[in-house]
């Protein structure tokens, strides 16, 4: 518990901070700044809008950040954040969420995620998986591939989600997920945590949909053959 570096890595409040295996930090604060440090040396600033130039900055901060594995790439990583309004507006805009390499911190996918504004970030232990909390209270779950929402419960809690976390990818954590494909922890200010469950999605063999096809395309032959005689 020996304190190693201390220094100023934003102007006010840091919102969140997030450390790769690779020894390199990423921060957030409340400056509309995200830097990669390595110790305390800036490497680089994010700028998630780069590529959205109908966004201009400083209409949107950053709220969250988190490191996640790739799936079947061994040495591969994936930095996610969310962005949040900065002023709260009658009619509120989305908030964003955005993939990064993370490696090269290059932004990777960007998707809107809602109107509600998002108060924490989860990631599961084999990076399939985003979980994302809200002011208001709801929850929902995202594939982190493609930031396609795959889960949603409005209002789960009564106000603030304060947190939010996967069940571990160890032998106690699939034994108490079951059958389900995931699980998610909500916390909030209400007092109550919650298990949100996303059943496992049915999937067919390739072998099967290429007899499907197939099958389709014959019968195809045979009505037209049958309706246009002489045709084919």
């Amino acid at each position: 518990m020996k304190k190693l570096l201390d220094f100023k890595a934003h102007d006010g409040e840091i919102e969140d901070i997030a450390c790769s295996p690779g020894n390199k930090v990423v921060t957030v604060g409340q400056d509309f700044r995200c830097c990669v440090w390595e110790a305390d040396q800036l490497l680089s600033e994010l700028q998630w809008n780069e590529n959205l130039p109908n966004i201009p900055d400083k209409v949107y901060k950053y709220r969250a950040c988190r490191f996640g594995k790739v799936e079947d790439q061994k040495d591969a990583l994936c930095l996610y954040t969310v962005q949040t309004p900065y002023k709260r507006e009658r009619r509120p805009p989305p908030c964003y969420l955005t993939k990064w390499d993370g490696l090269r911190f290059l932004p990777l996918v960007t998707r809107p995620c809602g109107n509600e504004v998002i108060s924490c970030l989860s990631v599961s232990d084999c990076g399939k998986f985003l979980g994302l909390g809200t002011v208001t209270g709801s929850v929902a779950i995202y594939i982190s591939f493609s930031l396609q929402r795959l889960y949603y419960v409005e209002e789960a809690h009564g106000i603030v989600v304060t947190d939010v976390a996967f069940l571990p990818e160890s032998h106690k954590g699939r034994a108490l997920r079951g059958d389900n494909e995931t699980a998610l922890l909500s916390v909030a200010v209400d007092s109550r945590c919650k298990l949100h469950l996303v059943p496992n999605r049915r999937t067919f063999p390739v072998w099967l949909v290429l007899l499907i096809c197939f099958l389709s395309v014959v019968f195809m032959v045979v009505l037209l053959q049958h309706t246009f005689p002489g045709l084919l």
